[in-house]
């Protein structure tokens, strides 16, 4: 899960995150342009106003106006002229001299010579105007109604000749509209980039869910491989390199299920080749046994040679019994029952194995499952024995439901098995008695593959358990 999680999230940052970032940077681009080209287009617009005003202003005779002369004819002239155009574009023009005070305005109640404190703030525009006669625009600004406003600025001739001095200007400002398309444009790209961040999670899930899929088929097919489990085959298939990665792995499983059939046909031929002889030599033993005497000397170093030929004949048994393991026969097993047999098969004259009753029945070949709890039990006899423990009590099997698996217990008191011991328990040949084989443990770990489980072991605080792990 931590494998499958961690490429998940690999996979859904580098597929979500570099589309969403660069739609992210585009929407802000986006923004900034369009908001710079808007306030470009309005001020050009305003000062296109206020020049196209100012042609029919002679500022000399604005300059002559005085405070109280708003009623007279020459002031309301000028402000139905300006009146006219600020009805047909919608901005309000006014009129001041540098000073930054009204000559005319065509908003009510503004009386000649009002300071205008607004204007003041676009000193640096206002100087191209008046001592260069261009044209400028402010910055936007907020108006005391909460509204966006801009300003166009435009210079106004003594005289309506182009080359007559400029003695005042004229202004023309209007609500910054544009902001409410910005708005606009903003809530589009929000959704348009909440949008594009949803498509891309799906995607980018769809595609990662099809990539950890295999994966995680491949993942489960290695440790099938690695159990040992070499008869099913690895079905991820495509035609990318994941497909190329499962045919190498499948690949692997036939080559190791032909060494491992090799090994158990080596095995066989080995065992076979050695049963002969072993036969004759028991065979012979046992004569030369008959021909001595009760009281011969000699009669104790052929029970020690026999006694060693039993042994050679039980470990070519149990060669003979590993590389021949046949496939498990399922059937309904009742566990107690076969508890019951296999703890009576184990108990001892000083040590009797004790059983807990479960009522389970678990689906298995009733003669394998036997002969590796037999051989767990055994095991445990031994451990506890060698320990020093007698009676009831000190070797226990068990069964109980874990989640969806059915688990299959030994516990005995004994030595503890070491960490390093523990990692090599159930490999062939390995073993750490004197006598032994170390084929019995690599038996029982067969047969659990065998039937779609494992075995697992734990020891600590002088107690140790076997646990063969069956599907229910």
């Amino acid at each position: 899960m931590r494998l499958r999680a961690t490429i998940f999230v690999k996979l859904l940052v580098a597929l979500v995150l570099p589309a969403v970032a660069l739609f992210a940077l585009f929407a802000v681009i986006a923004h900034e342009v369009s908001r710079r080209d808007l306030d470009a287009e309005l001020g050009r617009r305003l000062e296109g106003i206020a020049a196209a005003a100012s042609t029919h202003l002679r500022g000399k005779y604005l300059l002559e106006l005085a405070p109280g002369d708003e009623a007279g004819r020459s002031y309301q002239n000028y402000v139905n002229k300006l009146e006219l155009v600020a009805a047909a574009t919608g901005a309000q023009l006014f009129v001041f001299d540098p000073q930054f005070n009204s000559r005319a305005d065509t908003a009510p109640g503004i009386a000649i010579g009002t300071h205008y404190y607004r204007a003041e703030l676009d000193r640096t525009e206002l100087a191209r105007v008046f001592d260069r006669g261009e044209t400028a625009s402010s910055v936007t600004f907020v108006g005391n109604d909460g509204v966006t406003y801009k300003t166009g600025y435009a210079p106004v001739r003594a005289e309506l000749e182009p080359d007559a001095p400029v003695v005042l200007a004229i202004g023309a400002q209007a609500p910054a509209s544009y902001f409410a398309r910005l708005e606009d444009l903003r809530d589009r790209l929000f959704l348009w980039g909440a949008g594009l961040a949803l498509v891309s999670i799906l995607a980018a899930v769809g595609a990662t869910l099809l990539i950890t899929r295999k994966l995680r088929r491949l993942a489960t097919a290695a440790e099938r491989i690695g159990a040992g489990e070499l008869r099913a085959p690895i079905e991820v298939r495509s035609r990318d390199e994941l497909g190329q990665l499962a045919e190498a792995m499948d690949r692997m499983r036939l080559q190791l299920a032909e060494r491992d059939a090799r090994m158990q046909q080596m095995l066989a031929g080995i065992a076979h080749e050695v049963r002969n002889p072993l036969a004759g030599m028991t065979l012979f033993a046992g004569i030369l046994r008959d021909e001595l005497s009760d009281g011969d000397e000699r009669r104790t170093h052929v029970d020690r040679i026999r006694k060693e030929l039993g042994y050679l004949e039980r470990v070519v048994n149990e060669f003979l019994e590993f590389a021949r393991r046949p496939r498990p026969e399922l059937a309904s097993v009742e566990l107690d029952e076969l508890l019951v047999e296999v703890a009576e098969l184990a108990s001892g004259a000083e040590l009797a194995v004790g059983v807990e009753r479960s009522g389970l029945v678990a689906r298995a070949d009733r003669g394998q499952l036997r002969r590796a709890l037999l051989n767990l039990a055994r095991n445990g006899v031994q451990a506890a024995s060698a320990a020093g423990h007698r009676g009831d009590g000190n070797v226990t099997l068990s069964a109980r439901v874990v989640g969806d698996e059915l688990a299959v217990r030994v516990w005995n008191r004994g030595a503890e098995i070491s960490p390093e011991a523990s990692g090599k328990l159930f490999e062939p040949f390995f073993t750490t008695r004197e006598k032994g084989t170390g084929l019995g443990l690599a038996f029982v770990r067969e047969i659990a593959i065998d039937h779609g489980g494992r075995v697992e072991v734990a020891s600590e605080g002088g107690e140790t358990t076997f646990t063969i792990v069956l599907p229910r």
